[in-house]
């Protein structure tokens, strides 16, 4: 078919051909094929099913249904109707997906394979593949009665409803400032990129985007108190409303009591175990004992931290600290390279060489730039090449514009790695959004240190997704280890710009061609490094939010009780009473519901998978093909824990972690 959104995974999208009429048209016909399609392999598979025409006939079926969604997905942003024709999809697509998993009759077909004397024979990857499906029919209600089966998918039109209230509750207009000497201390940067927002907005002056980054920027930077306390109020009061409908208090609490009861219908005794079952870090007990043990290392230190802090605010003269002036204390050190100076040393294209030389480094992959056709001038399109033998499509939008999601940091996999029926490979594809401010007039994005943190870890998530070796749509789908075992490539790849050495290796000199000496590095990253402890406690606090919501929602306490008492657990700052951190929370709506200590989880196992590169190397080949062969190749056919005892060839340590941030 001529339509680009059909193309095989061999041809990338031309997107600029991309039309809402053509689109539609791509939409209507892999939904009427899939369906179409799962009949005609249900009624001809009845006889003997088998490897090929059964589950390599469902697994080509599901991989071009998601290749057009997710191929579509960056067009989000063009106008209403784009929008709402591939929201609406997204919709469709999902309960079509469904729908497949609670069809007894398909069910069947994968229990009598599985059971066959020839499904006994199939290798182990084979057998992991049916494993999964077999759960999977189970978890999606396929068991359930007539009555069973309507409820559940009534809770799954009513919590789609939720989420998506949720996220349209959390937007706020930015900022406008007319008077710029209340921008005093925010740097000139800044202030262009602001100025810019405002002239696109048809507004006067500068505009502060009620957005983390501009807000980080207002906090760490304005030496007006009260623009910092108007910035930091208007951020942490997104999804407030005085209208229970606009109020994400209401809709958050409704979500977790749906959850629950679809939970409980599917035979859980909570959403907090049905969504660990399909996560890497085991039991509820085992990943609450986690993060309890974590916060007895994580609140004395994190006390400790806020006594100190209150001090130099004392010093300072500005009374009880407030939480707005935390980031600005910290960041008015007058040791060491500033984090404005430190940014004009990482222009995008040094880092993005940077990239591509760790990815041929360590793993032997080429990342050709191509002139492919894009969505928006600002990507940067790649060929992924290892061993001279083409694995796929990467696509760089990293970049901050004009209709572009706020705060985008995350990766998109398009395509997943696989081998069809006929024997013919099926190439990856994935796509890296970040939030790096557009450049300045004649000059380059720069990247500060979190940016490149976001940078590299996003970039970590692509070769994870590229590196699979598995032959299965659903098996090279890393999303099936779970947010935890998915965040730990993401997590593993920060560590890289958190060496001295590795990042004075890839700085770039200025315009006056001077670099960064080693020392102004190592006074800059201790500064920054005891940021960590604080970061910690704030996920740590919010993981334990989390857990507790899902484990018992029914149980009568308010959001604002839970939260304090995960604040408090973890020694983090006290609620203001204005701060209503859940109802911009929007982890809980995009996936991570009951699982937002993956990140927490997955740091603490990349510092430990860091230490051999620590000792082997940090661009050591062998150590690169070793991390392939044992973690990323498997994709979903090994247990994530197996997987890390073979590349430390120890069981796994929280000591590294604990550690590096002083807290052992």
């Amino acid at each position: 078919m001529d339509n680009p959104l059909l193309q095989n995974s061999h041809i990338p999208v031309d997107y600029p051909s991309i039309t809402l009429e053509n689109m539609h048209s791509a939409f209507e016909h892999v939904l009427s094929e899939h369906e179409q399609g799962i009949e005609r392999i249900i009624l001809a598979q009845q006889a003997m099913p088998t490897w090929d025409d059964l589950v390599l006939a469902v697994d080509g079926l599901d991989a071009q249904l998601l290749a057009v969604l997710y191929g579509a997905s960056p067009l989000v942003g063009r106008d209403e109707a784009w929008d709402n024709a591939i929201i609406d999809f997204y919709a469709q697509a999902t309960a079509r997906l469904e729908n497949k998993f609670t069809d007894l009759r398909l069910q069947a077909l994968y229990e009598r394979l599985s059971n066959s004397d020839i499904g006994k024979q199939l290798d182990a990857q084979k057998r992991a593949t049916l494993r999964w499906h077999l759960d999977k029919f189970t978890s999606s209600g396929v068991l359930l009665d007539p009555a069973g089966k309507v409820r559940l998918a009534e809770l799954q039109a009513q919590i789609g409803a939720a989420r998506q209230a949720f996220s349209s509750n959390i937007d706020r207009p930015g900022l406008s400032i007319t008077d710029e000497t209340e921008l005093n201390g925010i740097p000139q940067r800044v202030r262009d990129e602001w100025a810019a927002r405002a002239q696109e907005a048809g507004k006067p002056g500068w505009l502060i985007a009620c957005e983390s980054v501009a807000t980080d920027d207002v906090l760490k930077h304005a030496d007006n108190r009260q623009l910092r306390e108007r910035v930091y109020r208007a951020y942490h009061s997104r999804g407030v409303g005085p209208d229970p409908q606009q109020d994400n208090r209401s809709q958050l609490e409704q979500l977790a009591r749906m959850l629950e009861e679809k939970a409980q219908l599917l035979g859980f005794a909570s959403h907090l175990e049905q969504s660990l079952h399909v996560k890497s870090a085991g039991s509820v007990a085992q990943v609450r004992g986690f993060l309890h043990d974590l916060a007895d290392h994580v609140r004395p230190a994190m006390l400790q931290w806020r006594a100190d802090l209150q001090r130099q605010a004392t010093a300072k003269g500005l009374g009880p600290l407030q939480p707005w002036d935390i980031a600005y204390l910290q960041a008015s050190s007058p040791t060491g390279l500033s984090t404005e100076a430190l940014r004009g040393h990482f222009p995008l294209n040094a880092v993005v060489a940077a990239l591509q030389q760790l990815a041929e480094k360590l793993f032997g992959v080429v990342l050709q730039p191509r002139p492919l056709a894009t969505w928006d001038d600002s990507v940067q399109p790649f060929e992924v090449w290892q061993d001279n033998a083409f694995i796929g499509f990467l696509y760089l939008d990293v970049v901050q514009r004009a209709g572009k999601q706020a705060d985008a940091v995350f990766s998109t996999y398009m395509r997943n790695r696989r081998v069809d029926a006929e024997g013919i490979y099926q190439a990856a594809s994935v796509v890296v959004y970040n939030d790096v401010p557009q450049a300045l007039p004649g000059g380059q994005p720069l990247l500060g240190h979190l940016s490149l943190r976001k940078m590299f870890h996003e970039f970590g998530h692509a070769l994870h997704h590229l590196l699979v070796r598995t032959t299965t749509h659903v098996m090279s789908d890393v999303t099936e280890l779970g947010t935890d075992g998915m965040e730990l490539f993401g997590k593993l790849f920060e560590r890289w710009v958190w060496d001295a050495d590795y990042l004075l290796a890839i700085a770039s000199p200025q315009q006056d061609g001077r670099k960064p000496t080693r020392l102004q590095i190592d006074e800059c990253l201790p500064r920054l490094r005891q940021q960590g402890v604080e970061e910690i406690a704030r996920d740590l606090s919010l993981a334990l939010f989390d857990m507790d919501l899902h484990a018992t929602p029914n149980d009568g306490r308010s959001l604002e009780q839970r939260l304090e008492g995960a604040r408090d657990r973890c020694g983090y700052w006290p609620l203001a009473d204005f701060e209503h951190p859940a109802h911009a929370f929007d982890h809980l709506v995009n996936g991570y519901d009951a699982g937002y200590y993956a990140y927490l989880w997955s740091d603490v196992h990349a510092f430990d998978l860091f230490t051999r590169f620590e000792a082997q190397g940090l661009l050591n080949r062998a150590t690169g093909r070793a991390l392939q062969e044992a973690l990323l190749a498997p994709g979903a056919s090994r247990p994530l824990r197996e997987g890390i005892e073979a590349f430390l060839g120890r069981q796994a340590s929280h000591v590294p972690y604990l550690r590096w941030h002083g807290l052992k």
